[in-house]
């Protein structure tokens, strides 16, 4: 660190001489630019040290990854695929006499997935009366599948994994990267970025299945979200006029010469390389200064929509410490319901449990 960061990070180093940043996230922009050059790291660093001080560990840490597949991503990819020819299973003796074991340098899709599938059968533990909290049943649950037993209180019952589980991953993907067009980073659920290639790689998997869902969110230059939209099978009657799709294996985005809802922006042709329907997306706006209400709900309760555009522009928990998804939170509304609160994006936000 003491050599790396006068030549690679200069702004890192000037930040923690006077105490703006701490030594320990000092460390995470510099293990994050380990591998870069002294101009990839410095592009890097630019891009988050004017918040590194405010950022929690965990989102510097987020927020330098993303950096730095923008900063050199082909230097990413190879360090990823690198990587996983050391993926193994590590298991050691805690300090407290229990264990441990972990996996590393696994795929980060397969590991959503079964994380996915390890709170499942936790759901379902907790439903039989399994005693403990959410992290212990988690626990309990991903020794039961990994070991075919079955830890429900009661008679054993047959079948330990949850029968036809299927795993819900987000994948969130610039559209310029989708198309080919530019190399920048994607996120992976609550894992965080990936770059370019294993995004497009996870894009086209996706695209293979009927059940994949696709939606576009507009932002602005600083990153907020400012028009959503999800897509919907295309009438047959505009599939004619549709050309040419996309090269084989990529995707398109054209309008789709129709207006979306006034104020919003307009109406688009979503092309995937699957055969099959073209998808059309209307993109309405979902700004809330000054917020027109479009998206108000007449009750206290949100519904389906309000409640996904909610979670579209908040990621995470609204607390600027916590970086629960916001999928796994409450809808809340600032200003209560029953004082007058209105159910609307303008006044509801995402607040986990804690």
């Amino acid at each position: 660190m003491a050599q790396t960061l006068p030549t690679h990070l200069p702004g890192t180093a000037a930040a923690l001489e006077d105490g703006t940043i701490s030594r320990y996230k000092a460390e995470i922009i510099g293990r994050a630019t380990a591998l870069l050059d002294e101009d990839e790291a410095r592009a890097a660093e630019a891009e988050v040290l004017d918040r590194a001080a405010r950022l929690t560990p965990g989102a510097l840490r987020a927020a330098i990854a993303r950096a730095v597949i923008k900063a050199a991503p082909k230097k990413a990819k190879e360090r990823r695929e690198q990587a996983a020819k050391d993926a193994r299973v590590e298991r050691w003796i805690q300090d407290t006499g229990n264990a441990a074991l972990m996996g590393c340098e696994l795929p980060p899709d397969e590991v959503l997935a079964a994380d996915q599938q390890i709170t499942a059968r936790a759901r379902e533990l907790k439903a039989a009366g399994l005693e403990g909290d959410m992290d212990q049943l988690r626990a309990r649950a991903y020794l039961d599948l990994l070991l075919g037993k079955d830890s429900r209180p009661g008679p054993a019952q047959p079948g330990a994994a949850p029968a036809g589980f299927a795993g819900r991953v987000t994948l969130t993907v610039p559209l310029a990267t989708l198309a080919g067009l530019a190399d920048r980073p994607g996120e992976l659920g609550s894992l965080g970025p990936v770059d370019p290639w294993l995004a497009r790689d996870l894009a086209r998997a996706a695209a293979a299945s009927p059940k994949t869902t696709w939606c576009l969110t507009v932002t602005d230059n600083q990153g907020h979200a400012v028009a959503h939209g999800c897509a919907r099978p295309e009438p047959k009657s505009h599939a004619k006029r549709a050309g040419p799709g996309p090269p084989p294996g990529g995707f398109s985005f054209t309008p789709a010469g129709r207006d979306g809802p006034p104020g919003g922006y307009g109406t688009w042709r979503l092309t995937i390389p699957e055969p099959g329907p073209g998808l059309i997306i209307t993109i309405d706006s979902i700004t809330t200064d000054p917020c027109d209400h479009r998206h108000e709900n007449s009750g206290h309760d949100a519904g389906v929509k309000l409640r996904h555009l909610s979670q579209i522009r908040h990621a995470t928990c609204t607390s600027p410490v916590c970086r629960r998804p916001a999928a796994q939170c409450d809808l809340e509304h600032h200003t209560p319901y029953e004082a007058g609160g209105r159910t609307c994006l303008c006044n509801t936000g995402p607040s986990c449990k804690r």
